[in-house]
């Protein structure tokens, strides 16, 4: 007859990990042999005790989850790595490219964290519908990224930092959540595509202008009675493409033309505007000319009055 599955949890909250074990030690065939408060501590863990199974949190001090997936798989191959995270964000991709067999939210109920571990010890898979919803997306931008003159936008919240400060972590990620789900939603229904998440910050791309600035309006639009003030900045130009990302000149001066921005506007290089042409709904005010950091010479910044 088997043993029980051997589980480790690894989580920086000291509460979590105890209610967690509470109530693993009570599940039939599972037994919890270790806990760990970063990633480092996970590694050695997983090492000196070879577990069938470890509960990994992703937001740690010093070793994050994703960091600890890789060291827990190589020093101990055989150890399945179940995430359990308070969000469902763009760590999903990296976390799974590291190892991890399956990916849950704190608010599971524990019968289901108890199913997911025997689930991802048999080898089977057990992702929440958000993560599932965040690799489907993923897999369909990697194969609709549009190539040639590309329209690059960069957008990010205004003074995101001083939000946090006011409102506490749990209520600032739920607006910041709120944000990220509707950003993507309107750049979906627009045809555009995710380049790339980092904090609060998307950089994102377009088959073309007029697209490009019709969606930043209506993520203006979206967020006008919102806690959250968004600004924006738009480039139009070839871009240097490798795997799913962009580089080169073009996306640069998209990113130094959203620094010209403040919350609830929309900035767009002359290039943009000119390739825009007249757009329903849309009056674009010359802002003037320029020097962005970086660049030689002086640009000429067009702001997209989306309120008209």
């Amino acid at each position: 007859m088997a043993g029980p599955i051997r589980v480790v949890i690894v989580d920086d909250h000291e509460v979590v990990r105890g209610g967690l074990r509470l109530f693993l030690d009570l599940q039939e065939g599972l037994e919890v042999v270790g806990e760990a408060e970063d990633g480092a501590a996970a590694a050695r863990l997983a090492g000196a005790e070879e577990p069938d199974v470890v509960v990994m949190d992703l937001s740690m001090p010093n070793v994050d989850g994703i960091e600890a997936t890789r060291l827990v798989q190589r020093a101990c191959p055989g150890t399945n790595v179940l995430v359990l995270s308070s969000f469902v964000d763009e760590r999903v991709i990296p976390a799974l490219r590291a190892g991890a067999d399956g990916y849950l939210t704190k608010d599971s109920s524990a019968d289901e964290v108890a199913e997911a571990i025997r689930a991802v010890h048999r080898g089977d898979p057990v992702y929440c519908r958000e993560a599932v919803r965040v690799v489907t997306r993923e897999l369909v931008r990697t194969g609709s990224r549009p190539t040639g003159a590309v329209t690059v936008a960069f957008t990010d919240i205004e003074g995101s930092t001083d939000v946090l400060e006011r409102l506490g972590e749990e209520a600032a990620w739920a607006l910041f959540r709120e944000h990220d789900e509707l950003v993507r939603a309107i750049v979906e229904r627009h045809s555009g595509f995710e380049v790339e998440k980092e904090g609060d910050a998307f950089m994102l791309a377009f088959g073309g202008a007029r697209p490009a600035v019709e969606c930043a309006r209506e993520i203006q639009r979206a967020f006008a009675d919102h806690p959250l003030a968004l600004r924006m900045g738009l480039n139009t130009g070839d871009v240097v493409a490798e795997n799913d990302r962009y580089f080169g000149r073009t996306v640069y001066l998209a990113a130094r033309v959203s620094g010209q921005a403040r919350g609830g506007e929309i900035l767009v290089s002359d290039v943009t505007r000119t390739l825009a042409g007249d757009l329903q709904g849309v009056r674009f005010v010359d802002r003037g000319e320029h020097e962005l950091r970086g660049l030689a010479g002086r640009h000429r910044l067009w702001e997209v009055r989306w309120q008209t």
